[in-house]
Order: C-alpha cells, then structure tokens, then sequence
C-alpha cells in the first residue's frame, strides 16, 4: 500500500487535469451534466389554512450547459419545466421557462457556483404528489429529469407542523420577505447576521406554543427560542433566528415541537453551515479527516489522531491547505473532487463497512473511475472478478468476491504492471 500512498495525490491530479475518462462502474452511463442541476421543494401553509403551498426552486449551474460565443459573450440557451403531478401522474400544474445564462469570461460557463435559479408555487389540497422537473440544453439536445416525492396526506387534519424552512439572502422578492429565499441545500455560507428560518403550521384557534432547539453534532444546545401564541384564524407563522454567536461546528440540527394541549409534533432537519476553506460536500470534520487517510503520510497521520477537538478543523484546513492545486482561488478543487469520490464510493460499493472503507472504494477514491472494467466468473469456485484498467497511469487492480456477498477484495494491486 506505500506505492499506493506514493501515487494517490498524483493520481487524483491527473483526474481533475480531465486526463483520465470517467467511466462508472457497472456499466453505468456517466451523468451528463445537464443532469447535475438541482431542485428542491419546500411547504408551508397558506393564509386561509384550507391548502398548503408547495414551493419548488431550480438551480441551474453555469457548468450544465453548453455555452457558444456571441460577438463578445458566452451564451447558453436552455429550456427548464417544473410540473406537479399526482401521484399517479395526472398533471395538476405546469410552468416552461426558454432562456439564456450569458457570461463574459469563458471561465464563468464552467462555474459550480454561478446559477440560475428559478421558482413556481402550487397550492393544493392534502395528498400525495411528486414534482417533476426538466432541463434540456436548447443547443445540444442534452437533457436532465429529477422527481421529488411529496407525502401531504396528514394536512387534512386539525394540526400540521410544515418543516423548517432555512432562508438565505438573494435579491427579490420570493415569497419569505425582501430578498429571502428558502435554502436549496439546506446549508449557509453566510452566517453575519445569523441564520433566519421560516416556521408554519395549522393549529387549532387558541394557545399553542412553538419549541425550537439548535443542537452542535454532540447534541449540545446552542440555542432555544419558545414561542407561545394565540393563532384566531387556525394558522402560523413565524420567523426565527439563530444569533451568529450561537453558531459551532459545520452541522447543525434544528429541532421544532408543536405543542397545543395534549397535541405535540415534532420536525428535525440538518443544517450544514459552509465555511471557508472547507468543501461543500462535508458535514462533519471528524468523519472528513479520518477518510483523508489514503492520502496522508505518517506524520500527518500523528498529527490527526493527537489533535484536540477545538484545533481539528484548523488542522483539516492546514492539510487540505498544502495540497490546493491553486492556492490563490477560493475554491480547492482537489479537495472537491476527493470528497466527491468518497460520497460516490459510499453509494455505490457500500459493504461490511461503509464504501470509502473498501477496497474498491480506496482505489476510486485514489484514482477516480477506471477506464475500462474486466468481468468474469472463476468457474470451478463460482466467484466473480473485476480488474479495473486506468489506461494513463498504465495500472491495473484486480478485485475478487471470495463469499459472492459482493464484498470484493483487493487480490493483485498490479503496481508497475504493463498492458
């Protein structure tokens, strides 16, 4: 495994130069990037509490499409659907959008930050739906499809507690207030003056009273904000926030109950604060540095497992620090495309122990997706065998599931070895 370690950061450097072809295991078609945009549905309660409003926002980032020069610029034309359907699929409502991103840097089209975000709402009755939504690259014919599943059944009842809804600061006018938007991915960048959530519900018209609790990863309470009120009309609302001096830690778990008489309800959600120097894909430091150590050497090793708790997140910027491709940017896309390889490995080999553990997921991890997969099947033992070929570095790893559970090990690391 020393040789491994020896080529892991020289590998991962290779990938993210776009000199090795991605290709997914099992045969699996790689996802295009016009598939990579995100949708995110939220609810909450309308003013005369007989539906609920289901809001759905689309963020189409820059690097999902296509982009041709025009005179000076850089123009992507897309055409973005958002339906909502029942749950047998009969179409309830719909909204088209045709429209162009225009960039003047050509650098800006391959943005992972940079979108367009676009948002419709539905009001409808309790019940089960799914939203559907659809990107298609106006250019290339290139196209994407996400479907959210949304469970209404219980707002036909007395009381309803909507989950919380995260906002963030974007200019116009959203529905939530000026220049308040739901968070797409649940996560702040941020954080000055705190974190703003939307809470709402149905209850009956008199007292109730509203619990809110943020707890840091060792369920410690940051803050607690309680609010109790008289709704006359059979609804809430309310906004709350959480002080900027409250804040620790990366994740946050929000906790609201419900109480009015004996009746009490509950909705938890995670909040992931986003900080400088530290991936987007991350949640959580401690399970972020212990996955580092494919890459680590022995000291670096030493230094993790004696690092207090107070200085692991200086340590883990400190080490990511050293190996930013470009360190002027704001971005460390090495650091990215990494965890994005243990999240992808979670998924995707997932054993006895969590997938990044295996070792199909070290070898992904290291050098991301092979470029070609050999399967075949031992006949006289019956066990099935991968050798996965990375054509670049002229290496091959070959992987046997010795108890046909799917657990494949790394039988012959073929360091050195020529096609």
């Amino acid at each position: 495994m020393r040789n491994l370690k020896f080529i892991s950061i020289y590998g991962l450097i290779l990938i993210l130069s776009g000199n090795i072809l991605f290709a997914q295991r099992q045969q699996q078609i790689p996802k295009k990037n016009i598939e990579k945009f995100t949708m995110s549905s939220f609810s909450r309660t309308t003013v005369n509490g007989d539906s609920v409003e289901v809001i759905v926002i689309m963020e189409i980032p820059n690097f999902t499409l296509q982009y041709v020069k025009k005179d000076t610029n850089f123009v992507a034309n897309y055409e973005a659907v958002i339906a909502l359907q029942t749950k047998k699929g009969v179409q309830i409502g719909r909204e088209v959008w045709r429209d162009s991103i225009v960039v003047k840097d050509y650098s800006l089209s391959n943005s992972i930050l940079k979108n367009k975000t676009l948002m419709i709402s539905f009001n409808i009755p309790s019940g089960k739906y799914k939203v559907v939504g659809n990107l298609l690259d106006l250019d290339t014919k290139n196209s994407g499809e996400k479907i959210i599943k949304l469970n209404l059944s219980d707002y036909d009842k007395k009381h309803y507690l909507h989950m919380p809804i995260l906002l963030l600061n974007a200019e116009g006018n959203w529905g939530f207030g000026k220049d308040l938007i739901p968070a797409v991915h649940n996560s702040a960048f941020n954080i000055d003056n705190g974190l703003t959530f939307y809470l709402s519900g149905k209850v009956l018209p008199k007292n109730y009273t509203l619990k809110t609790q943020f707890l840091d990863k060792n369920e410690k309470i940051l803050f607690e904000k309680i609010i109790t009120d008289t709704s006359k009309n059979g609804i809430f609302k309310h906004f709350i926030n959480l002080p900027k001096e409250y804040i620790e830690g990366i994740g946050i778990e929000v906790k609201t109950k419900l109480v009015q008489g004996k009746y009490s309800t509950e909705k938890n959600k995670t909040i992931i604060v986003r900080k400088a120097g530290i991936s987007h894909l991350i949640s959580n430091i401690d399970e972020a540095l212990h996955q580092m150590r494919y890459i680590l050497d022995s000291k670096e090793r030493s230094e993790v497992k004696k690092a207090s708790a107070q200085k692991k997140e200086g340590l883990f910027k400190k080490l990511w620090k050293r190996r930013d491709p470009t360190p002027d940017t704001t971005i460390n896309e090495l650091m990215d495309e990494y965890y994005k390889r243990v999240a992808y490995a979670n998924i995707h080999f997932d054993s006895f122990v969590d997938g990044w553990e295996t070792d199909m997921g070290m070898i992904y991890i290291i050098f991301g997706a092979p470029d070609d997969i050999e399967r075949s099947i031992l006949s006289h033992e019956q066990n099935m065998t991968e050798i996965w070929h990375y054509y670049q570095i002229q290496e091959s790893y070959v992987f046997i599931d010795n108890d046909g559970f799917g657990n494949f090990r790394l039988a012959m690391p073929f360091l050195g070895y020529r096609r």
